[in-house]
């Protein structure tokens, strides 16, 4: 799975999530119906949580063990935007450029261990950092899925406030 595409920053569904149709309670006639998701402005750090764990009704959870795949670079599309901004808005804009990875080692929500890879200016170059282990590593292991440690926190800037 690829972080690339709306879709998948937003969830199972397209920016124009789903259309559906409704009965009206008062005439029964059917009306289409359907739900837009719009970004009206875009921040300079964007945080994205990637879901790692499924919470069951008898209480229990489950890790989500899933290779995905995310850029250094990401665009927000102007789909994504709302019609008031999406012109305004130039690419440089939208483009995020990735700063730090949170990643949860471990199988289950009640436990395991977090290390973080973070993009250290002064050094143009990524540190992985492992509560006092501090040591340098390429970008190819920033973005290169593992099945011993999963991503789970993703923090990008936007790349005009560089």
């Amino acid at each position: 799975m690829a972080l690339h595409s709306p879709q998948y920053i937003f969830g199972d569904f397209s920016p124009d999530e789903f259309n559906q149709f409704f009965v009206t309670p008062r005439s029964s006639v059917e009306v289409e119906i359907s739900r837009r998701v719009t970004l009206e402005k875009l921040p300079p750090v964007l945080v994205l949580h990637l879901k790692r764990f499924v919470y069951e009704k008898t209480g229990g959870c489950q890790k989500l063990i899933k290779n995905i795949e995310y850029p250094v670079d990401l665009e927000i599309s102007k789909e994504l935007l709302s019609p008031g901004v999406k012109n305004k808005n130039f690419k440089c804009h939208r483009t995020y450029r990735l700063f730090a990875v949170v990643y949860h080692h471990g199988n289950s929500a009640t436990g395991g261990h977090y290390t973080t890879d973070v993009f250290q200016i002064g050094l143009n170059g990524w540190l992985r950092i492992d509560d006092q282990t501090v040591k340098v590593i390429n970008q190819y292991q920033v973005v290169k899925p593992t099945a011993e440690r999963t991503a789970y926190l993703l923090y990008y800037r936007r790349v005009d406030l560089l």
